[in-house]
């Protein structure tokens, strides 16, 4: 074969020396996307760990509201603890009340306790020196009146508590706060004149306040006074919805438009169908207390 009809000879191209795998750009979208679920997971337990937050970190959420936070505020309804009866408005949804008893009708439908109101407020510190609550008094917002007539709901559970609150007469001039401790050698002594509640930062302590009014029907709002940033500060606590709280002294039976009985006593109606939400009127309610019976019919 002639020099001119001979194949060129084809020079080898080297292979292209692997990428090191850090190089990779399917690596690079995989750091990206790993990263950005990792953030993600990350931001949605941290989320979960902020739930139950510790102590001091409850504390500094609530440190730009004052040295002291009410963290809670809740109606005791229970018996004992709560009211003896209770009374709602006169125009209250009849229907309503004779299909079921509210669990707590103070809340539920607006009535007002007879002879005690019973709550519980939780306070918490927000300093790293604890506060010092020092006195705890209820402020009338009107002079008392008659007590209340409506509707009479009896408080039928039946109980007792062992707790040891503060209970205060609304009714009375100047009202302090007494240690009610049946039995104990502190029952009815004033209560801030011998303690005080210290309130650590971020700790939760429960105050459980009890008003009584025997023949009044009063208004009133508390006033906290406490140690704290090295002063004496004030604060109002008012009900839910920035309400006084109330409570009734007893008025005469007869003097309520509708009174419900208590089934316990199983009482029937007067076409001798039973019923637990048996109501009568308040005349006939007086009339079967001063005979001295427990059901009307």
């Amino acid at each position: 074969m002639s020099p001119r009809n001979k194949r060129p000879r084809r020079r080898r191209v080297p292979a292209p020396a692997p990428v090191a795998w850090w190089k990779r750009p399917v690596t690079w979208l995989l750091t990206i996307v790993v990263g950005a679920v990792a953030a993600w997971l990350g931001a949605v337990v941290l989320g979960m760990i902020n739930q139950w937050k510790p102590a001091n970190e409850l504390a500094e959420q609530l440190a730009g509201r004052g040295p002291v936070v009410v963290l809670d505020l809740k109606h005791v309804p229970y018996p004992q603890e709560g009211a003896l009866d209770y009374v709602y408005p006169a125009g209250a949804d009849l229907a309503r009340l004779d299909a079921k008893r509210p669990d707590d009708p103070t809340v539920e439908a607006g009535a007002v306790d007879i002879e005690r109101s019973t709550w519980e407020i939780t306070l918490v510190g927000t300093r790293d020196e604890a506060a010092e609550a020092v006195d705890l008094r209820p402020v009338l917002v009107e002079p008392c009146r008659p007590p209340l007539t409506g509707i009479q709901e009896p408080n039928e559970s039946q109980g007792d508590s062992e707790k040891v609150v503060l209970v205060t007469r609304v009714d009375r001039p100047n009202p302090r706060m007494l240690v009610e401790d049946r039995g104990g050698k502190d029952a009815g002594a004033p209560f801030f004149a011998t303690h005080k509640i210290t309130l650590p930062k971020g700790e939760k302590n429960v105050i459980q306040v009890r008003a009584l009014s025997a023949k009044q029907h009063c208004r009133w709002r508390l006033e906290l006074d406490y140690l704290a940033d090295g002063r004496r500060q004030t604060m109002v606590i008012s009900a839910p919805g920035d309400k006084p709280f109330e409570v009734t002294g007893r008025a005469d039976d007869s003097a309520h438009t509708w009174v419900y009985l208590s089934s316990f006593n199983g009482c029937r109606a007067k076409d001798g169908t039973k019923t637990d939400r048996l109501r009568i009127t308040g005349a006939e309610y007086a009339q079967m207390v001063r005979d001295g019976r427990t059901c009307p019919y």
